[in-house]
């Protein structure tokens, strides 16, 4: 059995990154991908880069919504970009509450080690795609590339927490198929 090469992998955010951020999605209804956001994946999957959402969902812990509308929802951005001719590799989900200090809730890299145990991973060019400042944290921690994306409710002030932080970003984008076409231009570079 040959083991496989590590690939460069893109892991994206889920609200305010592919979709809307509606502060706790509880349906598949209230699940309304960007309009850019199959292209963008689809672009990705046409470069041969894995893409992995990362997402915290303490809405779980919380009792907003069960494990089986989470499923329903994921299902639902599944069929989305499929019927478009895009997928996703993977969806790594943090369910716990912010309190109970897991490792696996974002800004810890519990997500990225998760994703490194199941897939070869080329870190060095891997990309972590968000629109808040506990993604662009993500990216440090896990010695990955950061890219802001400008679309969620929280991105403006990301942005300027990064900038008096100094905390590293690798650019800042206005939209996912922005983040995209930098990242595929970056990645082959």
């Amino acid at each position: 059995m040959s083991k496989k090469r590590p690939r460069a992998t893109v892991f994206l955010d889920r609200d305010g990154t592919l979709n809307h951020d509606m502060n706790y999605i509880k349906t598949p209804e209230e699940f309304v991908l960007f309009p850019d956001a199959l292209a963008a994946v689809k672009q990705c999957n046409g470069a041969g880069l894995r893409v992995l959402v990362v997402t915290n969902q303490s809405g779980l812990a919380r009792g907003y919504f069960s494990q089986k509308d989470l499923d329903a929802i994921h299902r639902s951005l599944r069929e989305q970009l499929e019927a478009g001719g895009a997928w996703i590799d993977d969806i790594l989900v943090c369910p716990h509450h912010p309190d109970d200090e897991c490792w696996c809730r974002k800004p810890n890299p519990g997500l990225i080690d998760q994703a490194s145990t199941r897939y070869p991973i080329d870190l060095k060019k891997s990309y972590m795609v968000g629109d808040k400042y506990i993604d662009l944290e993500l990216a440090v921690k896990a010695k990955i590339k950061g890219v802001l994306v400008k679309t969620g409710p929280l991105s403006q002030e990301a942005y300027s927490r990064s900038m008096e932080s100094n905390l590293p970003v690798s650019y800042v984008a206005k939209s996912l198929q922005d983040a995209v076409t930098w990242i595929l231009n970056d990645v082959y570079c």
